[in-house]
């Protein structure tokens, strides 16, 4: 084995010591900067979507109409309820229960109609979307200078394509169609509610802030740890990649040892900041059934 090899085994030894990711992953994900710049983020991202806004306008619309009918539904379940009461004693109207119920089979078969065909374009959009991001960023990596893989790890380029984009992804199919759905139906729900009992209306609303104010503070806790997830797996990726790529070199350089307690040291942050996460995450419904019993 020849000098310049002797150096480039040292080197490779020498960056599992210290970790895998460099000074470009550090600066990209470690530090979380990019996450903080929220705002600055939406708007790249609607800028991004603006070919399929005409689609995602179409879904938001059919979300609102199968929510509204979902809404009116149960003002007609207790119109029947209503008469049946009222004919325990003189006697069931058979004919009207049965014209209501003809008309929530249309109304719950339309919102069924539209929220099919909603979660259809909203699916199609999202998967479009993320055909295009890869797509985009192959191009993009063909054209980076070589100091830029010097500096970053190719498991955290490798994270970026895969778990980034499928975040993206499955934010904008989970949360477009549901976000209206969602907001459709409080506002129905409040006006029905309204319409129904304002006192009960109101201790409705207070409940809701509260689990809404609890959810906040929630959020701001679990935030930080969510990003800290993201950062370290990319680094486990790039670590695993690395040391799979340089399988030689750290065998010959018994490199084995190291190799092993910097994994397990990613691994280990990745554990814990990827269990509060979750943990903070999951606390957000069993808070807002409690709040709303």
């Amino acid at each position: 084995m020849d000098k310049n090899e002797h150096t480039v085994g040292s080197k490779h030894i020498e960056m599992k010591q210290r970790g895998p990711i460099g000074r470009g992953h550090t600066e990209g994900m470690g530090t979380g900067k990019k996450a903080n710049d929220f705002k600055k983020n939406i708007r790249q991202l609607l800028s991004y979507i603006k070919a399929y806004m005409p689609m995602i306008i179409l879904s938001m619309v059919l979300a609102l109409a199968g929510s509204v009918f979902n809404v009116i539904g149960p003002d007609k379940l207790s119109d029947i309820a209503n008469l049946i009461q009222e004919g325990i004693v003189t006697g069931i109207d058979v004919n009207a229960v049965q014209k209501i119920v003809l008309v929530l089979v249309v109304l719950y078969g339309l919102g069924l109609i539209f929220n099919y065909f909603q979660g259809f374009i909203t699916v199609t959009v999202s998967q479009r979307l993320t055909k295009k991001m890869r797509t985009e960023l192959s191009r993009k990596i063909n054209h980076m200078p070589l100091k830029y893989f010097d500096a970053t790890s190719y498991g955290n380029v490798l994270s970026r394509v895969t778990n980034d984009v499928d975040t993206i992804g499955q934010t904008l199919n989970n949360s477009l169609g549901t976000l209206v759905s969602a907001l459709a139906t409080f506002v129905g729900a409040l006006i029905m509610m309204l319409y129904t009992n304002w006192i009960m209306t109101i201790t409705g609303i207070v409940a809701t802030l509260i689990g809404f104010s609890l959810m906040t503070v929630i959020m701001k806790h679990s935030q930080k740890y969510f990003v800290a997830q993201q950062a370290e797996l990319g680094q486990i990726n790039g670590h695993i990649e690395e040391t799979y790529a340089g399988h030689n070199v750290v065998k010959v350089y018994n490199g084995e040892k190291a190799a092993k307690e910097v994994f397990h040291g990613i691994n280990g942050r990745l554990y814990t900041n990827a269990w509060k996460s979750q943990f903070m995450s999951g606390l957000m419904m069993p808070v807002m059934m409690f709040i709303g019993n």
